[in-house]
């Protein structure tokens, strides 16, 4: 389907980050607190969300610490808008992907269930949905499955999110994800109800919740394409809103929205209608995760760093982030964040990180 060399290395990124972000269907869902096991899984750094920084985001590196041991990390770490400063507030073994409430007050993580009991060939997929505020840590969501896309409703009484089913696919011998569909569940992650209802190899992912609306933005692959969707918070009423695009963010002020491209690679700018507005980022560069200032004025997002978008290195190879050996660091990491304001006469695009393995998923604190 996408046939440009660099297109082809970030489409089997954005898959393998699409597996991250599918769901669907458990049988015996939603636990409690965090497990007291002897190895630690999460090492809480900061009892609250610094409001003296403005954006925060996942940083990849490699740490000698009883957390990591030896192996690479995942930090939960703010920066302030300048990417200076940094401050880490949780670190993990795995930690796949953040979102901030609307009162930045506390945070959803995506990371592996924490159970000490799993199927080994299948379960060190499954990701759930975990609750951080006021230096604490609560498991919400638990099962066979994949949980992510986790999200607040714009008045934060909500959490929509993904699910998806894993199985084990006998012909090809690999792991698949099946009818990943969108939840809704309360905030301490009760009353969970599915929302849409997918057949087999269709997909219904990212909601995204719309000010001043009572309707849900989501990327879906139903008509053989990515697309995004509407629906009412209910999941009645799905139509179509924007083609060829996928993995939308609304502005703060619910004026604009910002998605990538299905190539992907660029980052576009529409209206609250669909209409297409222009591209924000350059051609040539790999773009994807845009999240809003709260003044709606700026944009941060993900990417990736042009050394591992030549041909020859894929995400097979010893290059890619997960194959780098302990001693070896690569002058640039896999993806960095940026800031770009959506003013045409704005400043340019400014790197704001240029260290460890890869810096993802940013989101802001404030903008001061």
């Amino acid at each position: 389907m996408i046939r440009h060399p660099k297109k082809n290395i970030v489409w089997r990124h954005v898959e393998k980050f699409l597996v991250v972000f599918l769901f669907l269907y458990a049988s015996s869902p939603f636990a409690g607190q965090l497990n007291d096991n002897k190895e630690s899984f999460f090492n809480i750094l900061s009892q609250e969300i610094p409001k003296t920084r403005d954006i925060i985001y996942i940083t990849k590196t490699y740490r000698n610490t009883p957390t990591a041991k030896g192996k690479s990390i995942a930090t939960v770490k703010a920066i302030k808008k300048n990417g200076k400063d940094g401050i880490s507030i949780i670190e993990g073994k795995y930690i796949f992907s953040i979102q901030i409430s609307p009162d930045k007050s506390k945070l959803l993580l995506i990371a592996p269930d924490h159970s000490p009991e799993k199927n080994n060939d299948i379960d060190w997929m499954n990701s759930h949905i975990w609750l951080y505020g006021e230096g604490k840590l609560k498991q919400l969501t638990s099962g066979r499955v994949i949980d992510s896309d986790a999200i607040f409703s714009v008045s934060g009484d909500k959490i929509y999110f993904t699910r998806s089913k894993i199985f084990s696919d006998v012909i090809s011998g690999m792991l698949k994800t099946t009818k990943s569909n969108i939840w809704v569940m309360n905030p301490d992650g009760s009353e969970p109800l599915q929302l849409t209802f997918s057949e087999k190899n269709i997909i219904n992912i990212t909601p995204i919740p719309i000010k001043d609306s009572k309707k849900i933005l989501f990327t879906t692959n139903r008509n053989e394409k990515w697309q995004m969707f509407v629906m009412d918070e209910d999941g009645t009423n799905q139509k179509f809103f924007i083609d060829n695009g996928m993995l939308g963010r609304w502005s703060p002020d619910g004026k604009l929205l910002a998605y990538m491209d299905t190539s992907p690679g660029n980052i576009y700018l529409a209206n609250r209608d669909g209409q297409l507005i222009r591209r924000l980022t350059e051609e040539s560069d790999v773009n994807f995760a845009p999240t809003w200032s709260p003044d709606s004025q700026y944009l941060t997002y993900s990417r990736i760093n042009s050394a591992y978008l030549s041909p020859t290195h894929s995400p097979g190879d010893k290059h890619s982030p997960e194959n780098i050996p302990k001693g070896f660091l690569r002058e640039e990491p896999y993806a960095d964040i940026w800031k770009l304001s959506i003013d045409k006469k704005g400043e340019g695009a400014k790197r704001l990180t240029n260290q460890g393995l890869n810096n993802n998923f940013p989101h802001w604190i404030q903008y001061r």
